[in-house]
């Protein structure tokens, strides 16, 4: 996706990967590589995102089942 002449990636995680910093860092890392853009990781049940703080906070701010959303899988 693009926002603000950014190119980023959100991927749907489970709420406790979301707050579990180390498990959420190896995920970003993973995806980033796999994608070759940022990464904002997004709970499933709760919405709570982590990221680059920009785009996490404007994923956050947005009603995400507008999202382009796609299936994907990327061995962590």
């Amino acid at each position: 996706m693009r926002e603000q002449n950014v190119e980023f990636g959100v991927v749907l995680v489970k709420d406790c990967v979301v707050t579990n910093h180390s498990e959420a860092d190896k995920l970003i890392v993973a995806w980033m590589a796999e994608l070759g853009r940022p990464v904002v990781l997004l709970g499933e049940r709760q919405r709570r995102t982590y990221g680059r703080r920009d785009l996490a906070e404007w994923v956050a701010s947005i009603d995400t089942r507008r999202l382009p959303w796609r299936r994907m899988t990327v061995a962590a």
